[in-house]
């Protein structure tokens, strides 16, 4: 859905349920056009970490060539993700699992015919701190959440007294959902069922009989795996519909989720000049970064003595700047937030990036 406005494509994802909020992508008309728009539901009703109503969005853009442009030029598309993952601070299950699908999504729409990324931008109100085991996955590409509970992953735990002790289940990711530990679709989804039986509330009630007495009634359905004399335990299961996990060795790695976006921040979350922390929004009369503008660079080598940390360099796209954010104290002489100056509960990012209209010749 979208509509024209002063030049602009407006295009908007409502949240699902019976809130009318949601995310909103814009775009200059005269710069680009849309190829494809993916709206992203993280409600599925089969995935318990998966049960609430934020969306995102996700956008596949191609640029405008200007008429001086030369002949040919195989410009590169530009990829532009939108999302509000959940604010609940004791949560951090379901706002990973949130992430991983948006992620997924992204992956699936940046990737080119000829096996390449293009550019990204993915921006949002991520509800995690730049601290916390979210944002460690998506600018350094890897997390490991062993034990790691629940409340910890936004870094958000100053907001509440006493946490939780839950920790985030094994696998996060149940196979049902259809993306992989890599943050990326499946490439081979769970067998569908196709000659599954229909029960009535009899043959229920049959079944139950032939559980407890241990006699198969005279009129019950054979069905291998299931209502046999020696049922199999996993043919049982496929004709049940419940699907396993494979082997940890084959397809897993334990506790680790990871994607190959190669993103970083716009912003530094620290402003030197003040020697203090940016600010996004001031929950609770604390200032806290929550927002953010990730975008796609290139990684530089560095040694093993980083401890897992990543530096990047401009490649593609390139930030040319960015709207200088306030700090604590800003907010505070300013009354807080919202204020008489500021409407909103949360301070605007804003960020200018140029785009390589040249695509890389392919590895």
């Amino acid at each position: 859905m979208y509509s024209l406005h002063g030049g602009y494509s407006c295009h908007y994802k409502r949240r699902t349920g019976r809130k009318t909020d949601g995310c909103a992508t814009c775009f200059k008309t005269q710069r680009f056009t849309l190829l494809l728009e993916s709206h992203v539901e993280f409600f599925r009703p089969a995935v318990g970490v998966l049960n609430r109503d934020n969306v995102g969005l996700v956008l596949l853009l191609r640029p405008v060539l200007s008429e001086e442009a030369p002949d040919g030029l195989n410009t590169p598309n530009l990829c532009v993700a939108n999302t509000h993952l959940l604010y609940n601070p004791r949560r951090g299950d379901i706002k990973l699992a949130q992430l991983a699908l948006l992620l997924a999504e992204v992956d699936k729409l940046s990737h080119t015919p000829e096996g390449q990324r293009c550019p990204i931008i993915l921006c949002g109100d991520l509800n995690a701190t730049p601290s916390s085991p979210l944002y460690q996955l998506l600018h350094n590409g890897v997390l490991n959440y062993r034990n790691l509970p629940a409340w910890k992953v936004s870094g958000q735990d100053q907001y509440w007294g006493v946490p939780q002790s839950r920790v985030l289940p094994f696998p996060l990711l149940p196979d049902i959902l259809g993306v992989n530990d890599r943050c990326r679709y499946a490439a081979t989804m769970p067998p569908k069922v196709e000659d599954r039986k229909t029960y009535t509330r009899q043959s229920i009630l049959e079944l139950r009989y032939c559980e407890f007495a241990l006699q198969r009634p005279q009129n019950l359905v054979l069905i291998k795996g299931v209502t046999d004399n020696s049922p199999d335990p996993q043919a049982a299961a496929a004709q049940a519909g419940i699907f396993p996990d494979p082997p940890d060795s084959l397809l897993r790695t334990p506790h680790l989720l990871q994607h190959h976006l190669q993103l970083t921040s716009a912003y530094t979350h620290f402003l030197p000049t003040k020697d203090r922390h940016e600010v996004t929004t001031f929950p609770l009369g604390i200032g806290s970064t929550v927002d953010y503008i990730f975008y796609s660079a290139e990684p530089v080598p560095i040694c093993s003595t980083n401890q897992g940390l990543r530096f990047f360099q401009d490649g593609q796209l390139k930030l040319l700047g960015r709207l200088c954010l306030l700090s604590e104290d800003d907010l505070w002489a300013g009354q807080g937030l919202p204020n008489p100056f500021c409407c909103s509960d949360h301070l605007c990012l804003l960020a200018r990036f140029s785009l390589d209209l040249s695509t890389p010749e392919p590895e």
